[in-house]
């Protein structure tokens, strides 16, 4: 995803700006996102705090291992991504918000 994402904001300009929060310590995302994006912001929040606050659960066993997933799984491999080392919670939902101001649309 980071990488998709790196592309459409190198493409467009007017792509709004991006943060990233992982799950990892801050070692961790310093070492990904030195090879994946180092311009990226990114934050580190292992308690997941702001997954909470954002209303992310975490998934349960056909949202990790049903046919919608392997149908993800196919795509990512296609793309060349490949599971890496798991950070984390790996049953932790993922989310992507536009954020104005205090408001998230």
């Amino acid at each position: 995803m980071v990488k998709d994402l790196r592309t459409v904001v190198e493409q467009d300009p007017t792509y709004p700006p991006l943060l990233f929060v992982y799950m990892g310590t801050v070692d961790d995302g310093a070492g990904f996102f030195a090879w994946a994006w180092p311009e990226a912001r990114a934050v580190s929040d292992p308690q997941r705090t702001l997954y909470r606050e954002f209303g992310l659960e975490r998934a349960n066993l056909v949202q990790v291992m049903g046919p919608g997933a392997a149908a993800c799984s196919l795509r990512a491999m296609a793309k060349g991504n490949v599971p890496g080392k798991t950070v984390g919670d790996p049953w932790q939902m993922p989310g992507l918000f536009l954020v104005q101001g205090e408001q998230v649309l």
